[in-house]
């Protein structure tokens, strides 16, 4: 499932309905007929990997069968790639003995079922600004500014990046006041690679990233790092079929110094630019 015209300003909105027969899940699990059962839901996207909760529920302690209606809302500002939504039964508590071949750990999962979408488009993943670039004293017939704050890859991504966008530039102002059917797709496609090409291509210039252990790339507690997000991206648009991402990265590192067009080049082809149906 995809989702062509998302952008991180737009939350998804999810609702299931899940039926639970409790008697027989605690009899499959062997587990007690007091076992107390939860409904958990969970997303994440695969630029990140950081799973959010997003809903819980103590199922009945009786009863034979419920009927649980799920209803989720995963802001915009979070997502990015391909988003993932599980849906778990798990034990609510812990059981007062032990038995190797029983769930008795409270948060062991019974049964798991996960719906996946792409959500199209990397720029999702930044805050967009319109601004005129005249005043701010941006060449005025520009299209863009991909703005990175310094060169801390352990800073928030979120706090680093901000994209500006010229309402100078009438191209860029029809597209702005265009409705989501009728915008230039091959526009935003372009800046999908600018933004890729621009980040990923600052980190692979930079020893301070390149020397950096794989452990410090992750959420810092601020939400993903920049270094972070350079992995997510390479990880969902450049790293070749079994090929890790410090592999990916020693990769084109290599390439990008040797032949930058091709880099490019692979950029658009991992984000799939342009896309059928962009105009």
């Amino acid at each position: 499932m995809a989702l062509p015209d998302w952008d991180y300003t737009t939350d998804i909105a999810m609702s299931r309905v899940v039926q639970v027969d409790l008697a027989e899940l605690r009899e499959d699990c062997g587990l007690p007929a007091d076992a107390g059962l939860r409904l958990s839901v969970r997303y994440w996207p695969s630029t990140s990997l950081i799973k959010h909760a997003a809903f819980r529920e103590i199922l009945p302690m009786r009863g034979d069968k419920v009927a649980c209606e799920i209803q989720v809302v995963a802001e915009g500002l979070d997502l990015g790639g391909e988003l993932t939504i599980e849906t778990l039964l798990e034990l609510a508590s812990d059981l007062p003995y032990s038995d190797p071949f029983v769930a008795t750990r409270a948060g062991s999962i019974l049964w798991s079922d996960q719906a996946r979408m792409h959500l199209e488009g990397s720029a999702g993943l930044l805050p967009v600004a319109p601004v005129s670039f005249r005043e701010a004293g941006l060449p005025p017939g520009a299209a863009w500014y991909v703005s990175m704050d310094g060169g801390d890859w352990q800073q928030a991504a979120m706090g680093s990046l901000l994209v500006l966008l010229n309402e100078d530039n009438p191209e860029i102002r029809r597209a702005l006041e265009a409705e989501k059917k009728d915008a230039p797709g091959d526009l935003w496609g372009l800046l999908e690679v600018d933004i890729v090409c621009d980040l990923i291509g600052r980190a692979l210039d930079d020893e301070a990233f390149l020397d950096e252990p794989a452990a410090s790339h992750e959420d810092n507690g601020q939400g993903i790092t920049m270094a972070g997000l350079v992995r997510a991206l390479i990880r969902t648009y450049l790293a070749r079929p079994g090929e890790g991402v410090d592999q990916a990265i020693k990769r084109l590192h290599d390439e990008r110094r040797r032949d930058p067009s091709r880099f490019r080049a692979d950029v658009q082809n991992g984000i799939g630019f342009p896309r059928d149906g962009q105009k």
